[in-house]
Formats: C-alpha cells, sequence, structure tokens
C-alpha cells in the first residue's frame, strides 16, 4: 500500500506540470462537480500513464478519488486481467458521459463477453448504462463484430424504441452512431432495421 501512496504521489506531481486553468474552468461550467479538476487533456493523460505500471490496486484507488483526472488515468492504467472484476461497478459508479466514454473505449470493448454484456446493458433503465452499452456495441462494430439474427433482432428492437422516444438522453445519440456504424454501407442489414424501425 505504501508503495501505490507513493505512486499516487508522484501522479500528482504530473498532473500539476500538465495543469490548464482555462479547460478546469470550462468542464466547471459543463456541469463537472469534482472536488479537483486538472483541465489535463487525454493526449496528456496518456503520457503520464506511460510512465506508471498498470496495476489493479493503483487503479482502484485513483479510480475511487473525486478528481477527474484520477479517474480517467484509472482506467488506463488497469491491467487487463482486472477488466471483468470491475467493469459493471465502474459503470455504476461514473458520474459523467466522458468516464463512460473512456471505459467503454479502453476496457469495455475487450471484454471477453463485451458484446452479450453490452446488449444486456442498453436494456437497463440506468442512462449510463445504456450510454456503456451503445458506446461498446459502436466500438465492436468498428472492430467487425456481427450479432447473431436473435441478437441483431434484439438489438434493433431497443435502437428502435430509444430512437423514438420523444425525450432524447444521451444515450439516443450513441445508439445513433452505432446503428449507424453497423448499417453503413450494407443494403440489407439497413433494410432489416428499417423494417423494425418502421
Amino acid at each position: 500500500m505504501e508503495d501505490t501512496r507513493e505512486t499516487i504521489r508522484n501522479i500528482k506531481k504530473e498532473f500539476r506540470l500538465f495543469m490548464n486553468g482555462v479547460t478546469s474552468a470550462q468542464l466547471r461550467r459543463l456541469g463537472m462537480n469534482y472536488n479537483i479538476i486538472f483541465g489535463i487533456s487525454v493526449p496528456h493523460l496518456k503520457e503520464i500513464a506511460a510512465k506508471f505500471p498498470k496495476d489493479k490496486e493503483l487503479a482502484e484507488t485513483l479510480w475511487k478519488e473525486n478528481i477527474r483526472e484520477s479517474k480517467l488515468l484509472a482506467i488506463q492504467l488497469l491491467p487487463q486481467e482486472a477488466y471483468a472484476d470491475v467493469a459493471e461497478r465502474w459503470i455504476e459508479e461514473c458520474r459523467y458521459e466522458e468516464n463512460a466514454a473512456h471505459l467503454a473505449q479502453s476496457v469495455l470493448c475487450k471484454l471477453p463477453d463485451a458484446a452479450a454484456r453490452a446488449l444486456r446493458w442498453i436494456e437497463r433503465s440506468e442512462e449510463l448504462f445504456k450510454c456503456c452499452g451503445y458506446m461498446t456495441l459502436l466500438h465492436l462494430f468498428r472492430n467487425g463484430y456481427a450479432p447473431s439474427a436473435t441478437e441483431e433482432k434484439k438489438y434493433f428492437e431497443s435502437t428502435a424504441s430509444i430512437l423514438k422516444q420523444k425525450e432524447r438522453h444521451p444515450s439516443a445519440i450513441y445508439a445513433m452512431r452505432a446503428i449507424d456504424c453497423y448499417c453503413d454501407e450494407d443494403g440489407e442489414r439497413a433494410a432489416r432495421y428499417s423494417k423494425i424501425a418502421e
């Protein structure tokens, strides 16, 4: 644990080197209510991540901090063998779309059962679970994933339902991106979706 605390002290030193007050203020105006926002860009966070080991205890400790950059860095420093252990708990603990987007891109889409989980998440009532489900599917589709006929039908029905709602939630944006990616340049898929979405 002492090693973890020392590593976190060194991480905070790195945060201070890259801090950006203007960006921090902008993020607060957008509604982010962390104790601390250093305003560090994602490319700079990746530079910082490259200097430290991937370690579950370190990642979990960073994730618990109410600091924007600590949470984003935790996602990058989580070792792959720990992805399944934390995936759903971290979604539940996400407070902002930014966390959810990074979690989907770096962790969720790399789970062995990512597609099955994502299809369950889009059915849940919690908005960030829906967002994570659609973002995960988007990354999977970009990498060539194709669901079974049964899964596709369920996916199309869920997507059509969310896109028909009058009140547009953030998950609808990700649902649209995912369906566009899946049906792009595939007339048969697009026709099957259109039939269900009518």
